[in-house]
């Protein structure tokens, strides 16, 4: 999706939690240094594909989310208490 910088600063401003803004800094600033996708070859990032892959066989995956927000709520709660 094609999106020029006057609709990408709309979206920009429409965000109100400090982790989407965080989030969106750091994937516009990777798409400003690496003009292409040659990250996505290199080999930490192949062994991350690859460990996704296998967590995602071996059913070790999340639910689906329906916003950033949400899942950072989610990600944020106190684990359950380990039974001993």
């Amino acid at each position: 999706m094609a999106v020029n910088k006057d609709t990408l600063h709309r979206l920009i401003d429409r965000l109100d939690e400090p982790t989407d803004i965080e989030t969106v800094y750091a994937v516009v600033k990777s798409l400003v240094e690496h003009d292409d996708q040659a990250w996505y070859w290199t080999e930490p990032w192949q062994q991350g594909e690859q460990e996704a892959d296998a967590d995602k066989v071996a059913g070790r995956v999340s639910r689906r989310y329906t916003s950033a927000t949400e899942f950072m709520k989610d990600l944020m709660q106190e684990p359950p208490d380990e039974p001993r």
